[in-house]
C-alpha cells in the first residue's frame, strides 16, 4: 500500500478468485473480518458485494459475508450442452464478473457525477480487470486498490492500479493427514448427526466449522474426505427419511466403517470388557 486512505471505500469481490486461490494455494478459506480490517485502512466503507454463483460455494460462506456486511450477489452459472463427436460438451459460463464490472462501472459513474472521489478495492487477482481498472482511474477519476490473494496477482492488474493491498495469509502450521483422518473418524463416530444422520455437505460443513477443531487446513480436510471414502472408511447407504425425519422422501447417508477405520489406524480398537 503506496497511498494514504481517504474517503469512501467501494468493495468489490470476485468471490470465486478469492475463494479458489486461497484453497489452492494456503488450503485456506478466505477470512472476511480480516477483510473488512483491510478495507477499514483505506476509508469508511459505502458499499462492499462479493459476486459468485452462491450454490457452487459452502452455505456457510454467504453467512459469513453477511456477518462483516458484504453483501453477497448471487450469478447463477450458465450450463450449456452441446452434441460431441462421442457425447455430449458442457460449456460453463460465468457472468459474475460481468456483474461485478457493470456494477463498479455504476458506482463510479454516480460518484462522479457529484464529485465524490473514492477508493475502489478489487478483491481479485484476474488480468481480465485491468480494462474495468482503468475505466476506473482515467474515465471516472478514483483510486482503485488490487487486493488479491499472494502468488495469484497478475503484476499487470497491479501496474493498471493505483496501490495493491494483498490478503494477509497466516501458513498453519502442519498436520499430519493421519491426524485429519482420525479427528473425522471420530467425529463422525460420536455423533450426534445433523438431521440424524450424515450427508457428504454437512459432514463437509461440520469439518470447516471451528467448534469441531478438526485440524489442518481447509482444503487438508476436504481432501481427506475424499480418501475415507475412496478406503471404504465413510460408505453410503440409501435411508428412508420417514422414521428418521417424519417426511416421506429418501436421502443418502454416510456412515462409518469402524472395523476398516481400525484397521487403517485412524480409530483405536475397544477393549471387550472381560
Amino acid at each position: 500500500m503506496n497511498e494514504q486512505p481517504r474517503g469512501e471505500v467501494a468493495v468489490f469481490v470476485d468471490l470465486e478468485n478469492l475463494r479458489y486461490s486461497m484453497l489452492n494455494l494456503y488450503g485456506l478459506e478466505p477470512d472476511f473480518q480480516s477483510l473488512l480490517d483491510k478495507v477499514r485502512m483505506h476509508g469508511r466503507p459505502s458499499v462492499m458485494r462479493a459476486y459468485a454463483d452462491f450454490s457452487e460455494h459452502p452455505a456457510s460462506l454467504r453467512r459469513q459475508l453477511q456477518i462483516v456486511g458484504i453483501e453477497a450477489i448471487n450469478v447463477p452459472v450458465k450450463k450449456i450442452s452441446k452434441p460431441g463427436q462421442q457425447h455430449a460438451v458442457e460449456r460453463i459460463k460465468n457472468a459474475a464478473d460481468m456483474v461485478l464490472a457493470l456494477d463498479a462501472v455504476l458506482e463510479a459513474s454516480d460518484a462522479d457525477s457529484v464529485n465524490n472521489s473514492k477508493t475502489f478495492m478489487l478483491v481479485t487477482g484476474d488480468a481480465d480487470y485491468i480494462k474495468l481498472i482503468t475505466q476506473l482511474r482515467n474515465r471516472f477519476g478514483q483510486r482503485v486498490v488490487v487486493c488479491g490473494v499472494p502468488g495469484s496477482v497478475s503484476s499487470d492488474l497491479i501496474a493498471a492500479a493505483n496501490a495493491e493491498d494483498l490478503i494477509n495469509v497466516q501458513k498453519p502450521e502442519p498436520v499430519s493427514d493421519e491426524d485429519v483422518a482420525s479427528a473425522i473418524v471420530r467425529l463422525v463416530k460420536r455423533g450426534p448427526a445433523p438431521l440424524k444422520f450424515w450427508s457428504m455437505k454437512v459432514l463437509d460443513e461440520w469439518c470447516q466449522h471451528e467448534k469441531n477443531a478438526i485440524p489442518g487446513t481447509a482444503k487438508q480436510r476436504r481432501d481427506m474426505l475424499r480418501r475415507l471414502q475412496q478406503e471404504d472408511v465413510l460408505l453410503k447407504r440409501e435411508i428412508d427419511l420417514l422414521p428418521v425425519l417424519g417426511r416421506r422422501g429418501h436421502a443418502n447417508e454416510t456412515y462409518l466403517d469402524e472395523t476398516k477405520a481400525v484397521e487403517l489406524g485412524y480409530l483405536k480398537k475397544e477393549k471387550t470388557p472381560q
